[in-house]
């Protein structure tokens, strides 16, 4: 039989970013208690962010492959939720559409290599996963699926088109979408690090991507005249530079990078108005 303690891994990985998404959390709450008052879905918001949060929760510390994938899906759709916060608003329906199919791109792509990695090891624990040994030509088709997911998570150029229309949804939304689940992708390539670390030349790969990313994120924030737009375009350079980090095999450096990220974007969409 299944205990709790079969489904859960409180590594040091998952207390850095249940640390980070608790007080990120806690910080927008207390922001929308007064940017948010007299709004008609004033309690449907918190209802929406109090399950994301408790998602969030339970996905960075899910050590069943089902749980993970489970808790990945639901804050994506909760994400998608908060965007079309004003269903009224057809610019919101259409941002929230466009981020609804990334992110269903990006979860078909995990689930594809979840699978595969359940089909190799016949575990579904995700520390007896990656202590498995795999063959070289299977190890690179799940790895790549993988990186797909964390690109279409973290806006990682071609897949950077739903963060860019994204800035129609609420302020709040926007500072605990940069400062949050952008970082999704990051996480995913530190969780399963090991797996990178026995395919150099794909991490070589991984690092041009980011390279590619960053780069055009940075010229793009210096072509925009709005505020949030120069916002998200850093989002997708900064995504990009700890894409970069995660290729040169420096995971730890990336996990700090995220942190450093997520409250500094939440500061600044917080304090844009």
């Amino acid at each position: 039989m299944m205990k709790i303690s079969d489904l859960f891994e409180l590594d040091q990985l998952a207390i850095v970013m249940l640390i980070m998404v608790g007080f990120i959390a806690l910080c927008v709450g207390f922001f929308s208690s007064r940017y948010l008052k007299g709004d008609t879905k004033y309690k449907d918001f918190y209802g929406t962010l109090s399950l994301l949060a408790t998602s969030l929760f339970m996905m960075v510390c899910a050590d069943h492959i089902l749980l993970f994938l489970l808790t990945w899906g639901v804050s994506n759709a909760l994400l998608v939720k908060l965007m079309i916060h004003k269903s009224s608003w057809k610019a919101a329906r259409q941002s929230g559409i466009l981020a609804g199919k990334n992110f269903l791109f990006g979860f078909m792509m995990i689930s594809a290599a979840v699978a595969l990695l359940y089909g190799e090891s016949g575990q579904t624990s995700l520390k007896a996963i990656l202590r498995f040994s795999y063959e070289p030509s299977i190890l690179i088709f799940i790895a790549v699926l993988l990186f797909l997911g964390a690109m279409t998570q973290s806006a990682i150029w071609p897949f950077n088109r739903w963060l860019n229309s994204s800035l129609n949804a609420p302020t709040p939304v926007s500072a605990i979408m940069h400062a949050g689940l952008v970082n999704g992708g990051g996480f995913l390539l530190c969780r399963f690090a090991p797996l990178y670390a026995e395919l150099p030349s794909l991490l070589t790969v991984i690092f041009i991507v980011g390279l590619i990313s960053a780069l055009l994120g940075t010229l793009w924030k210096l072509m925009q005249s709005d505020v949030k737009r120069m916002l998200a375009c850093s989002t997708m350079s900064q995504m990009g530079f700890m894409v970069m980090q995660c290729g040169l095999g420096l995971f730890p450096a990336a996990i700090t990078h995220l942190c450093w990220h997520g409250f500094f974007k939440a500061y600044l969409f917080l304090a844009s108005g």
